[in-house]
């Protein structure tokens, strides 16, 4: 009988403690989305929701002629 009981006890143990563990990651149900950029807006503009660093990274990435048409 005691041997039973220690035997249900580390299974219970064992079940308790994997309880919540995933083998993969599971997606939200629900996820936000906020609009970063105006797409309707004209292209030489600054878009006052990215930051500074991101802006200075933005302008030197593209070339002054992409927006020149040459």
């Amino acid at each position: 009988m005691r041997r039973n009981s220690l035997q249900a006890a580390a299974c219970l143990l064992m079940l308790l403690s994997t309880v919540g563990c995933a083998a993969q990651d599971q997606a939200p149900g629900a996820v936000e989305i906020h609009r970063m950029t105006d797409l309707d807006g004209p292209l030489g503009g600054t878009d006052s929701t990215l930051s500074p660093v991101i802006q200075d990274v933005y302008d030197r990435s593209i070339p002054e002629e992409v927006y020149s048409g040459h």
